[in-house]
């Protein structure tokens, strides 16, 4: 019954959307649902997010956005209610704008991992990537580097230079640049944030050049596979114990994930009592 109820309550918000033609008290139920921003999803289908917010224990109409900055958009002027995202986004923007404030008290904790993603197959580079990652953890260069671009952070994320090696194989690694202070790209064009300080360390110790290149989060996973870059960032959901998210819920076939270099609960962000205030 549960179950049935979740698939009416999708039902009924798209219908009522794009067809417009139920009753005022079906239409006024939908709307009345917590309006949530996410950030799309390549494999995981509305139903399975949907899913996902019920284990939460919310009833939602979640609406899906290309680009973290349109969300940030849409939650300021109000088109949603709240942004789904991770601590530490949440943390910049609310340091960074007094209008946004993390909501308090969520119903269940959720704790996704951050790897990259390489082409299935390339185990040589996976096998490069996760060694490093584990020699950073071992000796501390990754505790410092979230402290540096996360903990203590205070602003804008820093510019970060990564070494150019002559010579050496280049590995191109796709970015959006639209996650701060994660992955961030400055308006000069300069690369800057955590994501990027994890590179630019990976790159001096494994001795090979990386390149960023700067895509939509949506064309991720398509320009792996097509060969267009060699690396990307993901963000897996572990196979925790009792958990009922699926494990790697939105991974798409044909790509390998390295281990996770930062982990990151997941948040809600709405505007603050003082910006839902005219005149405020």
């Amino acid at each position: 019954m549960k179950r049935l109820s979740k698939i009416l309550v999708f039902c009924l918000t798209v219908a009522t959307i794009f067809a417009g033609c139920f009753s005022e008290e079906t239409k006024k139920n939908v709307e009345n649902l917590i309006k949530i921003g996410m950030i799309a999803q390549l494999n995981a289908s509305p139903e399975q997010m949907d899913e996902l917010m019920e284990i939460a224990g919310v009833e939602v109409a979640t609406n899906y956005y290309d680009s973290f900055n349109s969300m940030q958009t849409a939650l300021a002027s109000k088109k949603i209610d709240e942004i789904q995202t991770y601590g530490s986004v949440a943390n910049y923007m609310t340091e960074t704008n007094s209008n946004f404030e993390v909501k308090k008290d969520e119903p269940v904790k959720l704790i996704d991992a951050f790897c990259f993603a390489v082409r299935e197959g390339d185990l040589n580079l996976k096998n490069e990537f996760d060694s490093t990652i584990s020699s950073m953890e071992k000796d501390g260069s990754l505790d410092a580097l979230v402290k540096k671009y996360i903990k203590d952070l205070k602003g804008e994320p820093p510019a970060v230079e990564i070494a150019k090696i002559d010579g050496a194989d280049t590995i191109k690694v796709g970015i959006t640049g639209d996650l701060p202070p994660l992955d961030m790209i400055l308006s000069d064009g300069t690369p800057a944030g955590f994501n990027t300080a994890v590179l630019a360390e990976i790159s001096r110790r494994i001795g090979k050049n990386i390149e960023l290149v700067q895509i939509e989060s949506g064309a991720r996973a398509a320009a792996l596979t097509s060969k267009k870059i060699d690396v990307i960032f993901w963000v897996a959901v572990p196979a925790e114990e009792n958990s009922k998210r699926p494990a790697d819920i939105d991974k798409p076939q044909g790509i390998e994930v390295t281990d996770p270099y930062y982990k990151d609960t997941v948040v809600h962000v709405n505007l603050s009592s003082l910006a839902a205030v005219p005149g405020n």
